[in-house]
């Protein structure tokens, strides 16, 4: 799946993380672009990284940076599907 910048996507999985946070394991989210977490210093990319070694999540340089709600989040390219 070719993932693309202002393209729509839902989460999939079982996240508790987004779960919690947005009442449901697989919300909708915006991807802006594909951006390294590693040089960010900001809280979406902190929070990937917790989520990432929580959740078995690899780290390897396919992320994405989006929004879901108007928040900021880091996700993974495996963690996305196309909305049909």
């Amino acid at each position: 799946m070719e993932i693309k910048s202002r393209g729509h996507y839902l989460i999939k999985g079982e996240s508790k993380y987004f779960l919690r946070k947005y009442g449901s394991s697989n919300p909708e989210i915006t991807i802006e672009g594909k951006f390294d977490f590693h040089l960010q210093s900001s809280p979406p990319s902190f929070l990937f990284l917790g989520r990432a070694l929580a959740e078995d999540i690899p780290v390897d340089g396919n992320t994405y940076y989006g929004h879901i709600n108007s928040l900021g989040e880091f996700v993974h390219e495996t963690e996305l599907e196309e909305i049909v």
